[in-house]
């Protein structure tokens, strides 16, 4: 019994990283071909939905369960920063459409690709929950969604100063100070992950 529910933690995380990565991939090909926005937008709205109903199963599972695989705090943080990311990929859609975006600059199609390679890492990362001993030996996943998460803030840091360099009207600046600021957003909170899972590694190294 004990295994089955460790198991259905385990496969509840799995699907949610998966729903993730798929929701990023529709991000990013929005952020490309920003005329794609209005037609991709339900995919997104679809995964959002998807992502509430895992994370509602999640909750009920932690609720339901005297014994859990892992600390009942860390599945709760997981379980809602994962729900945080899913929530910023639709938001950040939503605003090519509600912003009526034409065309993307260079530095934003680079964050949208950086936010489905750390997506991709966090599936590979929530797959390896099930060996922790093995995750705090090797913690490739962590490392590198810290590594895009740092370089994510380059970028958004000297794009926002792009943006106030009075080179730019203000509509302009506020337009894409709101769709940065998201895409920051999601790259902070698939970090947010990353080190959730580090520290449950260092417990059981």
């Amino acid at each position: 019994m004990f295994r089955h529910r460790e198991e259905r933690f385990f496969s509840l995380f799995d699907q949610a990283a998966e729903n993730i990565l798929e929701a990023a991939r529709v991000l990013a090909v929005v952020a490309c071909e920003p005329g794609q926005a209005n037609t991709r937008l339900k995919e997104l709205e679809d995964r959002e939905h998807r992502g509430d109903e895992l994370t509602h199963d999640l909750l009920a599972e932690l609720n339901r369960a005297f014994i859990t695989p892992i600390d009942r705090e860390d599945i709760f943080l997981i379980a809602k920063e994962m729900d945080t990311i899913i929530d910023s990929i639709e938001a950040t859609g939503h605003r090519y459409v509600m912003l009526r975006i034409e065309e993307s600059p260079k530095e934003v199609k680079e964050l949208a690709r950086m936010i489905v390679a750390a997506a991709e890492e966090m599936v590979t990362m929530m797959k390896s929950l099930r060996n922790l001993r093995h995750l705090a030996a090797e913690n490739k996943s962590v490392v590198e969604i810290n590594r895009l998460e740092d370089e994510g803030d380059k970028i958004y840091r000297a794009a926002v100063r792009e943006l106030y360099s009075g080179a730019y009207d203000v509509l302009f600046a506020i337009r894409w100070r709101e769709i940065y600021d998201h895409l920051k957003d999601t790259l902070d909170a698939l970090e947010d992950v990353a080190n959730i899972v580090e520290g449950i590694a260092m417990k059981h190294a």
